[in-house]
């Protein structure tokens, strides 16, 4: 009995005593979910016409079909299977038909549940589809080369050998082991990939062509006839660095608008290069054929919808989600410079993704094609409001989503465990 009083007081002690041993523990926490479920959603009317709110909601659906198996989606605690998703798109689209605009806000309000991000709030920035000249054959002015994907880049999906992890690197075997790609310097400034018959086609500017990576699809004019639309194929799997942070903070320009960056590179040829080589990363295209009146293709198979595709972290937020966002637009004049600000609050939707939109509160609104949309979307860099929206659906119990999110996290426990002597 008194040996059993003795392993009590023990196990009781935060103090180590004659006959105790102390051991510091350390436990896994699980992760902070990146949403919290919003008291009353902010919705306040559409500022686009609805013809694109029905297309991006039918892309959504049409992803949702195309994928061969049910797949899971989390959202703070509650988790969401891709059909449910997409029976709330369809929940959406009734509301939508058999509601007033002046009782839509009240509907969602009660009808659907919202997410916003736990952290703070949204960041919004733009994308667009760029215009270059370009021409099948090089010559003296168009030498600059749009590649396809090499066939020695190497995919390796960590989830294969890690369960869970959905994470991916790119690189090159070489010996039977794997090593980084070309980086921009080694492809753009010493043509390592030249001679291997990857140029779709050339143009006449490097800053554009850069630009076109940035971006990941474009149209090409071809000076000798016709179009050419490319779509991203694949990239070095380098890290992503933004040029304009780097111009910003070694004062090399005020703005980090494309406007301010291109002025700075077609007037310093000198600097020019070794700028862009500071990004490492490199964007291989395809070759799409699409109808004219589509946008470019995003990374759930769709063409996107100005004004209603984001680029989204899709770690955390679930690829074809309806969303609602508030945020400021730049209004540029017919020269593209920036003469003030509006209000904008639309729906939206999870279309897309990009090496630099990372966080639950990222969104890179498409805001279409040609030199006016690229100059709008180069002002763009605001925050906002930004809102996740399923209708109609319950969560359901108990699954794993696909979406983790952040890893579980070893943390210390903040004090010492005393156990028993064995003695």
């Amino acid at each position: 009995m008194r040996t059993r009083y003795r392993s009590l007081a023990c196990a009781l002690a935060l103090t180590l005593a004659p006959g105790c041993y102390g051991i510091r523990v350390t436990v896994t926490a699980p992760p902070r979910p990146a949403y919290k479920i919003a008291a009353r959603p902010p919705v306040a009317g559409d500022d686009l016409a609805l013809e694109g709110l029905r297309a991006a909601a039918e892309a959504s659906k049409r992803y949702y079909a195309s994928l061969g198996e049910r797949i899971y989606f989390s959202l703070d605690r509650d988790t969401y299977s891709s059909e449910q998703l997409s029976r709330s798109m369809d929940y959406f689209l009734r509301m939508l038909d058999g509601t007033s605009a002046h009782r839509l806000d009240h509907r969602i309000a009660r009808e659907c549940r919202s997410y916003k991000p736990r952290r703070g709030e949204g960041h919004f920035t733009a994308y667009f589809e760029p215009v270059l000249r370009a021409k099948r054959q090089p010559d003296e002015r168009y030498r600059y080369p749009v590649y396809a994907k090499p066939d020695d880049l190497t995919l390796v999906e960590l989830g294969r050998f890690f369960p869970g992890d959905a994470r991916t690197i790119n690189g090159v075997v070489r010996q039977g082991a794997l090593f980084p790609y070309l980086t921009r310097e080694e492809i753009d400034g010493k043509g390592l990939l030249g001679g291997r018959g990857l140029e779709l086609a050339w143009v006449d500017d490097p800053v554009e062509l850069f630009f076109l990576h940035i971006q990941g699809s474009g149209r090409l004019d071809l000076v000798d006839g016709g179009e050419l639309r490319v779509n991203f194929a694949g990239s070095n799997g380098l890290p992503y660095t933004s040029i304009a942070r780097y111009m910003i903070d070694n004062r090399i320009v005020d703005s980090g608008s494309n406007a301010a960056i291109r002025d700075f590179l077609a007037r310093n040829p000198r600097d020019r290069d070794q700028i862009l080589y500071r990004n490492r990363r490199y964007v291989f295209f395809r070759a799409v054929e699409l109808d004219p009146t589509d946008g470019p293709v995003g990374s759930l198979g769709q063409p996107l919808i100005a004004g209603r595709s984001l680029a989204t972290d899709q770690r955390y937020v679930p690829p074809g989600a309806l969303m609602y966002i508030k945020t400021r637009r730049p209004v540029v004049d017919a020269s593209g410079n920036l003469t003030g600000w509006e209000k904008i609050g639309r729906f939206a939707f999870s279309h897309d993704t990009g090496a630099a939109i990372q966080g639950p509160g990222r969104g890179d609104i498409f805001w279409g094609a040609g030199e006016r949309a690229g100059s709008t979307a180069g002002y763009l860099n605001e925050r906002g409001d930004m809102i996740i929206l399923v209708c109609g659906v319950e969560p359901l119990p108990g699954r794993q989503p696909s979406n983790a999110g952040e890893a579980y996290t070893r943390v210390p426990w903040d004090g010492t465990v005393a156990v028993a002597s064995l003695n």
